[in-house]
């Protein structure tokens, strides 16, 4: 049985950036607890959502290290992963971005990214970064939460 403060009590899930980052790069902490979570929506357990600025955000470093794998690997993952919605940045993400910006004073990746998960109507936002978990918005969990 789910435990109701479990993010597994909600049915649609919303993945931030860090989440993909530590599957793929192993994270020595985060990484199984990371990949566990996309094995459950991958298998159908959960829905998820992430939004286009996750895709930005994971690109960066395997373009800036010449690692055409990895770039490549992400790629496909926000095409092809089973029950994973990708959000795009449109006019209703932007203003409710700029909200959160000015209420909360986050960075405009942050506030894209949580914004993606409020208009796609997620019923929780799964992060490591604690500078998000404040969000009133949306529940924020972190990984040693689940």
């Amino acid at each position: 049985m789910v435990n109701p403060s479990s993010p597994f009590a909600y049915k649609k899930i919303a993945l931030d950036t860090n989440i993909f980052i530590y599957v793929f790069e192993q994270h020595p902490e985060f990484g199984e607890k990371a990949k566990w979570l996309l094995e459950q929506i991958e298998e159908g357990s959960y829905s998820a959502v992430a939004s286009t600025i996750s895709l930005t955000e994971i690109l960066v470093k395997p373009i800036r290290d010449g690692n055409l794998a990895l770039e490549k690997q992400y790629k496909l993952l926000f095409a092809h992963f089973p029950n994973l919605s990708v959000v795009p940045v449109v006019n209703a993400v932007a203003e409710r971005a700029a909200f959160l910006r000015g209420k909360y004073g986050m960075k405009t990746p942050d506030a894209l990214v949580i914004a993606s998960a409020i208009i796609a109507q997620a019923d929780v936002f799964v992060t490591n970064d604690s500078r998000l978990v404040h969000v009133e918005e949306i529940p924020c969990k972190s990984l040693e939460q689940l």
